[in-house]
């Protein structure tokens, strides 16, 4: 087998990819999901380490202020159940480090 080349592995569609130099076989699709994942664990500790820097350490305080985006809560209530949307994502310089990091773990699976 070729790098590229694909093979079925227990029923399902791998195709043989070549990662610093070794061929491997990867579930095709699965790689997004892993790194969604990564993202949001990596933004999580980054911000809990941020929260903690800047507790310990309030000369940094500056670089863990936190910018929100994202659409408020609605309240839609429908008199037989009550729906809520809404999604914030507070972002730090932490956060964005944090994303980073996760990024270059995924770039290093």
């Amino acid at each position: 087998m070729q790098v590229g080349d694909a093979c079925l592995y227990r029923g399902q569609m791998l195709n043989l990819i070549k990662i610093s130099g070794v061929g491997r076989l990867a579930r095709k699709g699965s790689s997004w999901s892993i790194l969604l994942l990564l993202l949001v664990f990596g933004g999580i500790i980054g911000g809990w380490v941020g929260e903690a820097l800047t507790r310990v350490w309030p000369a940094v305080a500056g670089l863990g202020k936190t910018q929100s985006i994202g659409l408020p809560t609605f309240t839609m209530d429908l008199k037989v159940f009550t729906l809520h949307f809404g999604f914030m994502l507070n972002i730090s310089l932490f956060t964005i480090i944090g994303f980073i990091l996760a990024y270059l773990v995924f770039k290093r699976l």
